[in-house]
């Protein structure tokens, strides 16, 4: 019997749907909210807090402000809800390959274009809710008048960026537009290369129009900036000198960039004079890496966020050391980003692990845990590990495990007379076993820039992951023996019987059997990541259900969260894909690999170079920053080397090189989240900690985790096998 459905998405359909559903799902939410529903749980967004968050001035803004904020969160809001789709999308294709033997092209397809119009969009939304991370070095310590100084100053760079995507945005729309309807031109009435043949060019509007909400947005924070610069200078309270010098270079630089915008409309081949167009051109690779990444430095440490520090740098650099037409590179490098098939898998990951931690699935995990472990020594340290480990596998975002781990495992801990430095290092170290545990999202960038398969990543960090727990809980339950005071067991009547804990364990067969699920068909080629994370998202909300918090505020809750947590992703993404795409174009990435080369270091010796160098990036920029940064440049020369062991220990296969490199590279990435000063981790813990616990005690609690990931690192480079064992097993 042919079972074969051959039913394609009509093109109206796709667009219906997606201009339609959020509509109705705004009027469904704000009913429910009306009738007093609420929100549940806590948040899991990647956006770290650190002590000087918090400005006592809040600008007051004007009817501008206010209209642009509405316009960004109507749309942020809009496209929100697109996520919704995507679940049923995905559980769809697979039941149609599988149990109709039907594959399509257009669920991929609708999906990855869906999400790419999503990130553009979703932009001014994460700027106007602070989701765009900084590096919060010396801004934060900054007194009030020169950090509002040193926010009008950078944001020249912001402009820059977004006004460069805005006119080079709108020419790559207008190549790819029906002329039916307009000007069509070079390739008009573009379509994609599958039979679905879908129309690029609304896609490609979103570059321009994407552009257009976050140059509002940005203008809008541009006057508070300036209000809260005019407020500060009128106090009198600080001294004014330092502030006043960067507001001066600032209108230097904005009469430089209004010079050079005016060069770029009037001119083609001939450049005004006094343009600074071409101006670096001459300068060898050597100076201009020095230029590039000396420049970098001073902006992110002044506090402009991440993606318009490389973006904005890049256009400049751009400008500076090629013409006014290489500008248009810009979206031809966003665009393959933006609809890359792989990177869909993000956002569904994080709107899995809302969706869970909004069922309360998350609290229920700690709370078996504890039960079942609580009376060892050390105890609930352990449980906190174990119960990071398994949310790392259910969720595989960074920030969530440690967030809401702190939330729940430490006032837990604290209670019950743990040493806080115990209490917090376990949390923390068990948090960042998200960047090792599948899903990683990690993993999945990793494996889009550095072209290594993600489904293998999963299978090689595997055991490094839980061998790092292993470490952890080890450590914990030693400290606990050695020093029961450190680490009490739980009160003998506060235990259970072993009735009560097969209950408990009960309650946890949905979830367990999701993350088996989500685990099972990567591991065993049965779908891809990003289908897995559609189906694991789907199967959330039936968690969710079961649960009874499968709410309309909840749901409301888990997108607003995903949106601007994947947009934070995805913005550092086009960012620095300018920066470092132009960087690798002048020959940059011939010139580190011939540095290093030409230094006479053996392979292991070049190796343990670039962990140092990754440990120092990792104490000041993000994880997405220092894999866009670094990535496209290791990898290639990884790959030209032989590894071939140490100390008569086992070397590296030759095809296994890049895999073992990307394994190692996530255990690295690892220590940066716990590195003192700048690691994020510590700013995740602090903000959800008493305010009697100190960043001192914070950063002392890290430095026996901080060894033990050491160790870790040094077993897997010197112990292969525990890499490419799994993944040589399952694929051969």
């Amino acid at each position: 019997m042919n079972l074969e459905i051959n039913f394609t998405l009509p093109h109206w359909l796709y667009w219906s749907v997606l201009f339609l559903l959020p509509l109705l799902v705004m009027l469904l939410v704000d009913r429910s909210f009306r009738r007093g529903a609420t929100i549940s749980g806590s948040d899991t967004a990647e956006i770290p807090t650190s002590e000087a968050s918090e400005v006592a001035y809040q600008p007051p803004g004007n009817l501008f402000t206010a209209v642009v904020d509405r316009v960004s969160g109507f749309f942020g809001r809009y496209v929100a809800y697109w996520a919704l789709i995507a679940p049923f999308v995905f559980a769809y294709e697979v039941l149609m390959r599988y149990a109709f033997n039907s594959p399509t092209n257009w669920a991929h397809e609708s999906m990855t274009l869906m999400f790419g119009m999503q990130y553009l969009i979703a932009g001014a939304f994460a700027l106007r809710e602070g989701g765009h991370v900084r590096v919060d070095i010396l801004y934060s310590r900054a007194k009030p008048i020169n950090r509002a100084a040193l926010d009008l100053l950078t944001s020249i760079f912001f402009f820059i960026f977004t006004i460069a995507l805005l006119v080079t945005g709108w020419k790559f729309f207008s190549q790819a537009v029906s002329d039916r309807f307009f000007f069509g031109s070079s390739y008009a009435n573009e379509t994609s290369f599958t039979e679905w043949a879908i129309q690029f060019y609304p896609v490609k509007f979103m570059l321009f129009f994407g552009a257009l909400l976050l140059l509002l947005q940005g203008i809008a924070q541009l006057i508070r900036d300036f209000q809260s610069y005019r407020h500060h200078r009128q106090a009198r309270v600080d001294s004014r000198t330092f502030s006043t010098v960067l507001v001066a270079m600032g209108v230097i630089l904005a009469a430089w960039t209004g010079f050079e915008m005016v060069n770029i409309a009037t001119t083609d081949y001939e450049s005004l004079a006094g343009s600074l167009e071409g101006a670096l051109s001459n300068v060898g690779i050597g100076g201009l890496t020095l230029v590039m990444f000396g420049t970098l430095m001073v902006v992110l440490v002044a506090g402009l966020p991440l993606a318009f520090v490389t973006g904005g740098l890049g256009v400049c650099f751009l400008y500076l050391v090629g013409t006014q037409d290489m500008l248009n590179l810009m979206p031809s490098r966003i665009f393959p980003m933006m609809t890359n098939y792989q990177l869909s898998a993000i956002p569904l990951f994080i709107f899995m692990a809302s969706v869970l931690e909004k069922a309360g699935i998350i609290e229920e995990l700690f709370d078996v845990v504890y039960k079942w472990m609580g009376g060892l020594k050390a105890g609930l340290a352990i449980a906190t590990v174990i119960a990071s480990t398994l949310l790392a596998a259910m969720v595989g975002v960074i920030g969530a495990a440690v967030v809401t781990m702190g939330l729940i495992a430490l006032p837990a801990m604290l209670k019950r007379n743990y040493d806080p430095e115990i209490a917090i290092g376990s949390i923390m170290a068990g948090g960042t076993l998200g960047i090792l545990i599948p899903p990683s999202i990690l993993a999945i960038i990793y494996g889009v820039i550095a072209q290594q398969s993600v489904g293998e990543l999963y299978l090689g960090s595997l055991i490094p992951g839980l061998l790092l727990a292993f470490m952890y809980g080890f450590y914990c339950w030693l400290r606990g023996t050695l020093n029961v005071k450190m680490a009490p067991p739980m009160p003998v009547e506060d235990r259970v019987d072993m009735k009560e804990k097969l209950r408990l364990l009960r309650n946890m067969l949905a979830p367990i059997v999701l993350v088996v699920l989500v685990l099972g068909i990567i591991f065993t080629g049965i779908a891809t990541p990003v289908e897995a994370a559609g189906i694991g998202t789907f199967g959330a909300l039936l968690v969710a259900a079961m649960h009874k918090r499968l709410t309309w505020p909840n749901l409301h809750a888990a997108c607003m969260t995903t949106l601007v947590a994947s947009a934070m992703v995805m913005w550092i993404i086009f960012g620095a894909s300018i920066f470092v795409g132009f960087y690798i174009l002048q020959g940059g990435q011939t010139f580190v690999q011939e540095l290093i080369s030409g230094a006479g270091l053996g392979p292991y010796a070049v190796l343990m170079l670039m962990m140092v160098l990754l440990v120092a990036l990792g104490m000041f920029l993000d994880w997405v920053g220092i894999l866009l940064l670094a990535v496209p440049i290791f990898v290639p020369l990884i790959k030209g080397m032989t590894f071939d062991g140490v100390f008569g220990l086992p070397g590296v296969d030759a095809a296994d090189v890049s895999l073992w490199f990307g394994v190692i590279y996530l255990v690295n990435m690892q220590m940066s989240f716990l590195s003192p000063p700048f690691g994020y981790a510590l700013f995740y813990i602090k903000g959800v900690c008493p305010p009697h616990i100190t960043m001192a005690q914070i950063f002392r609690s890290s430095f026996p985790f901080l060894g033990i990931q050491a160790l870790g690192l040094l077993l897997v480079i010197l112990f292969p096998a525990l890499v490419t064992w799994l993944p040589n097993l399952a694929y051969g």
